[in-house]
């Protein structure tokens, strides 16, 4: 996902999983004081699980929505959520899952089988244009349906009105993952149906809260689901996210008593005061997401559809001093996978920093006496802080460059739009939806990928990428990544920056909140001591 998601072990997903999860009882109200106050520097993009796909709309729609399956609260597996069990067949192509009984919508409506099937064909239907339907086209019959060949899902057959059958074209070894991530949220058709185009501000599913108001820009206010399915969870009253705070003052709110915590992560500048801090270094977490910062160039189009200038521009970034500026807490990328992901290549040389040999390649290039560019990115001033320093390493190798800061929602349009093109260059990130190289290449760099922004297209690439897909879990199939990520730098897409460690910072009223392998932070179960209030 854009800016988003995990380090924890692949699953085995040919076996049965069992319940783990209890079926749901009435939970006595609480006081009404325990609100976990929350901040972020950007408002939220849209609570339709179809259409939001970043660092701030995953976090805030797992709050109101749950699927079939979810990431234990540890997040190291998947485990049952809204359906009790789930049966795989022993090639991996049909998954059966049976729905907990009693579940239901927030609206106190039952769920049904026949609501799995019509969230998956939402999702999948051309009209929705969802950045997520790359990762369910493996179902049986979707990408008929999506061409408007099919009018149904064939792979998505109701067996009864607890039972639901998936029947995928190809044999996937992360399809539970997958089924984890917020775009298998089941939603309620009726909610879909009242709100039109407004779904993705009037949100109805089956999550811990729901959403109770939304004042654009400033605040959004999330209570307790009084019909959530597990017993005794969400264990607080509620969850308010107070927008538009800087990571900076952020902290200085969750140091003085006014915020619990926050969707962003502690700013580079903050982190060595906390971090060398006895009694503040314990209320940094740990986000445990595999993930890349780079620069997207538009291959599209000169001069980015030579590789000779993408490499140059590439060799010309000072990735160790990006690093000392972000006081040393990431590692300089030397490709598409970070390091705590099965499937990166160990054998892969640094990208040297070479600043006469990138002026050698501009002028192979044709560029001998320089060139100019644009570099999108958002306003964070983490952000602007590394293309700042990126700007200054190619204004070096005579490439002028103009920094265009806008608000992330911006970027997400552009991005979605009908014109990705017009950024010449886009800063950005990606946080893995689950944790297998697939999840880095499909998304981001198949030739007809939703998050491919810079339209780069090797069929060769996407054909090694497909075989080494097809491997399982294993020595094999982390083998054949490592030798396609060897491949996709001779191809240089990117200017692969650096990959992020990044800490969340929490309040020391707040207990068990953890990190989360796809929700960035798992409200759902944490904690507030009794008779603590906030003065808000």
């Amino acid at each position: 996902m854009q800016r988003f998601r995990r380090s924890v072990g692949l699953l085995c997903v040919v076996g049965m999983l069992v319940a783990a999860l209890a079926m749901i009882v009435p939970v006595a109200a609480q006081d009404s004081s325990k609100t976990i106050i929350v901040t972020s520097l950007s408002d939220v993009n849209s609570l339709d699980p179809a259409i939001g796909y970043d660092t701030v709309s995953w976090p805030t729609e797992s709050l109101v929505y749950r699927g079939l399956v979810t990431w234990d609260d540890d997040g190291k597996e998947v485990v049952p959520a809204l359906a009790e069990k789930v049966d795989a067949s022993k090639d991996g192509l049909k998954y059966t899952f049976t729905l907990r009984k009693g579940v239901k919508f927030s609206n106190g409506r039952a769920i049904s089988a026949d609501d799995v099937k019509y969230s998956f064909e939402r999702l999948l239907n051309a009209k929705t244009a969802s950045p997520g339907s790359f990762i369910f086209d493996l179902i049986a019959g979707a990408k008929d349906f999506i061409d408007g060949k099919a009018t149904e899902i064939s792979g998505i057959k109701v067996i009864d009105p607890m039972t639901v059958e998936f029947t995928l074209s190809r044999t996937e070894w992360t399809f539970l993952q997958r089924m984890a991530t917020p775009f298998a949220s089941i939603v309620a058709k009726e909610g879909v149906e009242a709100a039109g185009d407004q779904f993705g501000r009037q949100p109805l599913g089956a999550g811990p809260f729901v959403l109770k108001s939304w004042d654009s820009g400033v605040k959004l206010v999330f209570e307790k689901n009084p019909n959530y399915y597990r017993e005794g969870y969400p264990k607080v009253d509620g969850v308010e996210v107070d927008v538009g705070v800087d990571p900076s003052v952020m902290v200085l709110r969750v140091e003085s008593g006014e915020a619990d915590t926050s969707l962003d992560f502690v700013a580079p500048a903050d982190y060595p005061r906390i971090s060398e801090d006895a009694a503040l270094k314990d209320k940094l977490l740990l986000s445990p997401v595999p993930n890349v910062f780079y620069m997207a160039f538009n291959t599209r189009e000169a001069p980015f559809n030579d590789v000779k200038v993408r490499e140059a521009l590439s060799m010309a970034v000072d990735r160790d001093r990006i690093v000392q500026l972000l006081n040393g807490r990431p590692l300089p990328a030397n490709g598409l996978f970070p390091p705590n992901l099965s499937g990166d290549n160990p054998d892969l040389p640094a990208l040297k920093y070479d600043p006469e040999g990138a002026k050698a390649l501009l002028k192979e290039a044709g560029f001998a006496d320089g060139m100019s560019t644009k570099i999108y990115a958002s306003t964070d001033p983490a952000d602007q802080s590394v293309v700042q320093a990126i700007a200054q390493d190619w204004e070096a190798v005579g490439v002028k460059t103009e920094i265009v800061a806008l608000e992330f929602s911006q970027l997400l349009d552009i991005m979605y739009g009908s014109d990705p093109g017009q950024m010449p260059v886009l800063y950005i990130s990606w946080f893995a939806d689950y944790p297998d190289p697939s999840d880095f290449y499909q998304p981001l760099l198949q030739c007809k990928a939703a998050n491919n922004t810079g339209g780069f297209c090797d069929e060769a690439l996407d054909k090694q990428e497909a075989a080494a897909a097809l491997i399982p879990p294993g020595d094999d199939r982390w083998k054949a990544y490592g030798a396609l990520e060897e491949a996709i730098n001779k191809d240089m897409p990117w200017a692969f920056v650096f990959y992020g460690r990044n800490f969340f910072y929490s309040s020391s009223r707040v207990k068990d909140l953890k990190p989360h392998p796809v929700f960035g932070l798992n409200f759902e179960i944490a904690s507030l001591p009794e008779g603590e209030v906030f003065e808000r």
